[in-house]
């Protein structure tokens, strides 16, 4: 004897099924938007980080090149001394 479906049996057959792949599918669409703000957070959070490094070497590096620009200014002031003494020797015959 062939077992027949009534209406109610074929929509809930069809319905359910298709039901749970779509509600599947809208807590992957939440679960990708959540992982996608976690991910921006993450990336601004870097980029901040980045922008605080950035601002330090930059600052040391000022001040590298201010310490450059000083010790340029002193071996000058020793290689003028050293002229002098030179040409102090060479009046005196210390040489």
């Amino acid at each position: 004897m062939g077992a027949s479906m009534s209406n109610v049996q074929l929509y809930l057959t069809i319905g359910i099924p298709t039901l749970a792949i779509l509600i599947g599918i809208l807590m992957n669409a939440v679960q990708f938007n959540s992982v996608n703000a976690r991910l921006n957070a993450v990336e601004t959070r870097v980029n901040s980080f980045e922008t605080r490094v950035d601002a330090r070497f930059n600052n040391v590096d000022a001040r590298f090149n201010n310490m450059e620009v000083k010790f340029d200014t002193l071996i000058g002031k020793v290689v003028d001394l050293d002229n002098r003494v030179t040409r102090i020797e060479a009046k005196l015959d210390l040489r």
